[in-house]
């Protein structure tokens, strides 16, 4: 592509310390069956200390896409996103995550797809599998980005079930509101989906649109996600007060907007699983996961939501004393990788 062609999409990747994945998504971008004129792709690095920006080097100057990189310090994943946005020239914006391998058709299928609604504000959302590869006990997180539901392709979903990864939209409606609130990880895309839904935005579920999800999660990273996300969930609900409500049902926290009888269930489950029980929920988790892989991830899954209502809790106090100041934090586990990168 010239130096001067527009690409009709570009495919945004933020990454952090991601060198193995990241080759295997830019791999598999380099094979698209569209033409090379027709997208380009910006990954935006975010202060890796492994091999990523050689690499990433090495893979422009051989490929036959435009592959322009961006680097970039103390960012969160929203906030690396914004970047790329700001400096892409296509007219359509593909998110992937640098763990998150394309199909061989998945630009095409976006630029079509979108070409359909005329002018319309659409946000395609694709799927995303887990990658087979993956499909052993130690993984900690299985299944959770596949979507649960009879919509298939064409069908219309709530923007609470938004999540960024294989997914696109025009660019003009990122910049209009703004794009993500880079202080919200990791749930900085379902935020950003509320407020497109504002402005009219429809979510469009296509399954025909696949890519597969690479990410080795042990369950001490899965329990440090749990963690961030009630602490996002909280600066949230801090931010937004029309939607604590909201928030509360989908996340499963406790606050005052809640109705009497959820209460009374958030009440009745923190008597079942809190500090005292979960070494227990995590023992029974970790017995039963060659034996009965659904029930040992019911365990699991029970233990990332204690995390979260306790960091939900724990940082509503110390906002309430006015001792925190709302910013990103990142997840120690993951060496200060924010999760999810």
């Amino acid at each position: 592509m010239s130096a001067n062609a527009r690409p009709k999409i570009s495919v945004i990747i933020p990454t952090r310390d991601r060198e193995h994945e990241l080759g295997k998504v830019l791999t598999a971008l380099e094979n698209q069956d569209c033409g090379p004129a027709s997208y380009e792709v910006v990954v935006v690095d975010d202060g890796s200390v492994d091999n990523t920006v050689s690499r990433l080097r090495k893979l422009a100057r051989a490929s036959r896409t435009t592959i322009r990189f961006i680097s970039t310090q103390n960012r969160s994943a929203g906030g690396a996103r914004n970047l790329g946005i700001r400096r892409a020239r296509g007219e359509y914006i593909l998110f992937l995550d640098a763990d998150t391998i394309p199909s061989v058709d998945l630009v095409r299928r976006h630029l079509q797809l979108q070409n359909r609604f005329n002018g319309t504000p659409t946000c395609l959302v694709g799927r995303v599998r887990m990658s087979p590869d993956l499909a052993r006990p130690e993984q900690a997180r299985m299944w959770e980005t596949e979507w649960k539901s009879e919509i298939r392709d064409g069908g219309e979903i709530s923007p609470w079930d938004y999540r960024t990864a294989n997914t696109s939209m025009k660019r003009s409606h990122l910049l209009k509101i703004g794009g993500f609130d880079a202080a919200l990880f990791p749930v900085e895309d379902t935020e950003l989906a509320q407020r497109l839904c504002t402005g009219g935005m429809k979510f469009i579920y296509d399954d025909t649109l696949v890519a597969t999800h690479y990410h080795p999660m042990t369950l001490e990273m899965y329990l440090a996600k749990g963690e961030i996300s009630g602490i996002a969930i909280c600066l949230w609900y801090q931010k937004q007060p029309a939607l604590r409500a909201a928030l509360a049902l989908r996340y499963g926290v406790y606050a005052p907007e809640m109705p009497v009888l959820k209460k009374l269930k958030y009440l009745i489950r923190g008597c079942a699983v809190n500090r005292f029980t979960l070494p227990l929920i995590q023992w029974c988790g970790i017995r039963t996961r060659r034996r009965c892989f659904p029930l040992s991830q019911m365990f699991y899954k029970c233990a990332f939501r204690y995390h979260l209502r306790r960091a939900f809790r724990t940082c509503t106090e110390v906002l309430l004393r006015e001792e925190f100041e709302p910013s990103f934090v990142s997840c120690p586990v993951l060496k200060g990788e924010p999760c999810g990168f």
